[in-house]
Protein backbone atom coordinates (compact mmCIF):
# COMPACT_ATOMS: atom_id res chain seq x y z
CA UNK A 1 0.00 0.00 0.00
CA UNK A 2 1.63 3.02 -1.31
CA UNK A 3 0.38 6.89 -0.83
CA UNK A 4 -2.92 4.62 -0.52
CA UNK A 5 -3.12 3.02 -3.30
CA UNK A 6 -4.41 -0.51 -2.80
CA UNK A 7 -4.45 -3.47 -5.77
CA UNK A 8 -6.23 -5.99 -5.53
CA UNK A 9 -5.79 -9.18 -7.84
CA UNK A 10 -8.44 -10.86 -9.81
CA UNK A 11 -10.10 -13.66 -7.84
CA UNK A 12 -8.97 -12.09 -4.55
CA UNK A 13 -10.13 -9.45 -1.96
CA UNK A 14 -8.86 -7.23 0.13
CA UNK A 15 -10.14 -6.66 4.12
CA UNK A 16 -9.99 -3.01 4.91
CA UNK A 17 -9.45 -1.96 8.60
CA UNK A 18 -9.21 1.58 9.37
CA UNK A 19 -7.61 2.23 13.10
CA UNK A 20 -8.00 -1.26 13.56
CA UNK A 21 -11.68 -1.80 12.93
CA UNK A 22 -13.38 -3.39 10.03
CA UNK A 23 -14.31 -1.24 7.16
CA UNK A 24 -14.71 -2.58 4.16
CA UNK A 25 -13.99 -5.93 1.63
CA UNK A 26 -12.81 -4.42 -1.49
CA UNK A 27 -12.83 -6.60 -4.87
CA UNK A 28 -10.69 -6.58 -7.96
CA UNK A 29 -9.26 -3.68 -9.02
CA UNK A 30 -7.32 -0.26 -7.75
CA UNK A 31 -8.77 1.40 -4.85
CA UNK A 32 -7.92 4.58 -2.78
CA UNK A 33 -7.48 4.53 1.07
CA UNK A 34 -6.32 6.85 3.44
CA UNK A 35 -2.74 6.29 4.09
CA UNK A 36 -1.71 5.86 7.47
CA UNK A 37 -5.59 5.16 8.82
CA UNK A 38 -6.52 2.46 6.70
CA UNK A 39 -4.74 -0.83 6.30
CA UNK A 40 -4.97 -3.89 4.32
CA UNK A 41 -5.54 -6.66 7.02
CA UNK A 42 -5.70 -9.69 4.67
CA UNK A 43 -5.89 -10.67 1.11
CA UNK A 44 -8.28 -13.68 0.65
CA UNK A 45 -8.27 -15.66 -2.30
CA UNK A 46 -11.37 -16.54 -3.54
CA UNK A 47 -10.90 -19.46 -5.86
CA UNK A 48 -11.43 -23.01 -5.29
CA UNK A 49 -8.99 -23.96 -2.56
CA UNK A 50 -7.45 -27.86 -2.07
CA UNK A 51 -7.00 -29.43 1.59
CA UNK A 52 -5.75 -33.10 1.54
CA UNK A 53 -4.69 -35.23 4.81
CA UNK A 54 -2.80 -38.24 4.35
CA UNK A 55 -4.63 -41.46 6.38
CA UNK A 56 -4.32 -41.36 10.32
CA UNK A 57 -5.48 -43.87 12.50
CA UNK A 58 -9.00 -43.65 13.97
CA UNK A 59 -10.40 -45.75 17.08
CA UNK A 60 -14.04 -47.13 16.06
CA UNK A 61 -16.40 -48.24 18.63
CA UNK A 62 -15.07 -52.23 18.97
CA UNK A 63 -11.77 -51.03 19.67
CA UNK A 64 -10.13 -51.69 16.63
CA UNK A 65 -8.54 -48.92 14.06
CA UNK A 66 -8.77 -47.82 10.78
CA UNK A 67 -6.79 -45.57 8.57
CA UNK A 68 -8.88 -42.30 7.32
CA UNK A 69 -7.47 -39.50 5.41
CA UNK A 70 -9.33 -37.11 3.35
CA UNK A 71 -9.67 -34.14 0.84
CA UNK A 72 -11.29 -31.27 0.25
CA UNK A 73 -12.45 -28.65 -2.57
CA UNK A 74 -13.24 -25.27 -0.62
CA UNK A 75 -14.07 -21.85 -1.17
CA UNK A 76 -14.37 -18.66 0.53
CA UNK A 77 -17.50 -16.74 0.01
CA UNK A 78 -17.69 -14.14 2.58
CA UNK A 79 -13.95 -12.52 3.31
CA UNK A 80 -14.95 -10.80 6.12
CA UNK A 81 -16.47 -13.81 8.33
CA UNK A 82 -13.28 -15.63 7.14
CA UNK A 83 -11.32 -12.96 8.57
CA UNK A 84 -13.19 -12.40 11.65
CA UNK A 85 -14.82 -15.54 12.88
CA UNK A 86 -11.79 -17.59 12.43
CA UNK A 87 -8.31 -17.44 12.42
CA UNK A 88 -7.33 -19.73 9.48
CA UNK A 89 -10.37 -21.69 7.24
CA UNK A 90 -7.59 -24.17 5.96
CA UNK A 91 -6.77 -25.28 9.35
CA UNK A 92 -10.37 -25.23 11.01
CA UNK A 93 -11.73 -27.32 8.30
CA UNK A 94 -8.68 -29.78 8.84
CA UNK A 95 -9.49 -30.09 12.63
CA UNK A 96 -13.57 -29.83 11.97
CA UNK A 97 -13.33 -32.54 9.88
CA UNK A 98 -11.05 -34.80 12.37
CA UNK A 99 -13.05 -34.33 15.01
CA UNK A 100 -16.49 -35.42 13.41
CA UNK A 101 -14.56 -38.76 12.19
CA UNK A 102 -13.35 -39.69 15.21
CA UNK A 103 -16.73 -38.74 16.76
CA UNK A 104 -18.91 -40.68 13.89
CA UNK A 105 -16.23 -43.50 13.87
CA UNK A 106 -15.90 -44.54 17.77
CA UNK A 107 -19.95 -44.96 17.26
CA UNK A 108 -19.81 -47.93 14.69
CA UNK A 109 -16.97 -51.46 13.60
CA UNK A 110 -14.28 -50.90 12.06
CA UNK A 111 -15.81 -53.39 9.78
CA UNK A 112 -18.53 -51.48 8.77
CA UNK A 113 -15.92 -48.25 8.61
CA UNK A 114 -14.35 -49.77 5.80
CA UNK A 115 -17.27 -51.80 3.96
CA UNK A 116 -19.68 -48.87 4.17
CA UNK A 117 -17.24 -45.21 4.32
CA UNK A 118 -20.80 -43.95 3.10
CA UNK A 119 -22.16 -43.11 6.81
CA UNK A 120 -19.00 -41.63 7.40
CA UNK A 121 -19.01 -39.15 4.60
CA UNK A 122 -22.62 -38.33 4.95
CA UNK A 123 -22.10 -37.65 8.90
CA UNK A 124 -19.07 -35.58 8.31
CA UNK A 125 -20.78 -33.75 4.79
CA UNK A 126 -23.65 -32.47 6.95
CA UNK A 127 -21.31 -31.16 9.91
CA UNK A 128 -19.04 -29.23 7.05
CA UNK A 129 -21.52 -27.86 5.38
CA UNK A 130 -23.21 -27.09 8.65
CA UNK A 131 -20.34 -25.33 9.82
CA UNK A 132 -18.17 -23.52 7.38
CA UNK A 133 -21.63 -21.46 6.33
CA UNK A 134 -20.81 -19.50 9.22
CA UNK A 135 -17.60 -18.88 8.51
CA UNK A 136 -18.08 -17.23 5.22
CA UNK A 137 -16.78 -21.12 3.78
CA UNK A 138 -18.28 -22.53 1.23
CA UNK A 139 -17.38 -26.99 1.03
CA UNK A 140 -17.65 -27.70 -2.41
CA UNK A 141 -16.41 -31.13 -2.43
CA UNK A 142 -15.34 -34.22 -0.03
CA UNK A 143 -13.44 -37.46 -0.43
CA UNK A 144 -13.24 -39.53 2.46
CA UNK A 145 -10.70 -42.43 2.44
CA UNK A 146 -11.09 -45.36 4.76
CA UNK A 147 -8.76 -48.58 5.04
CA UNK A 148 -7.62 -51.14 6.76
CA UNK A 149 -4.25 -50.08 8.78
CA UNK A 150 -1.21 -51.48 7.52
CA UNK A 151 -0.23 -54.95 8.90
CA UNK A 152 3.09 -54.08 11.33
CA UNK A 153 6.30 -54.81 9.12
CA UNK A 154 7.87 -57.88 10.41
CA UNK A 155 12.03 -56.81 10.99
CA UNK A 156 14.08 -58.33 8.46
CA UNK A 157 17.65 -59.88 10.24
CA UNK A 158 20.40 -57.91 9.19
CA UNK A 159 17.50 -54.81 11.19
CA UNK A 160 17.31 -57.67 14.06
CA UNK A 161 21.03 -57.49 14.52
CA UNK A 162 21.94 -53.99 13.94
Amino acid sequence: MSLGLVTVGEGRAAVIERLGKFRVVLGPGRHFVLPFVDSVRVRVDLGEQILSAPPRPIATGDGKEVDAGFEIVFTITDPQLATYAISNPAVAIEQLVRTALRQEAGRTTAERAVAAPGDLHRTVWTVLRDTTGRWGVAVRKLELSVRRPAAPETPSTAQEWY
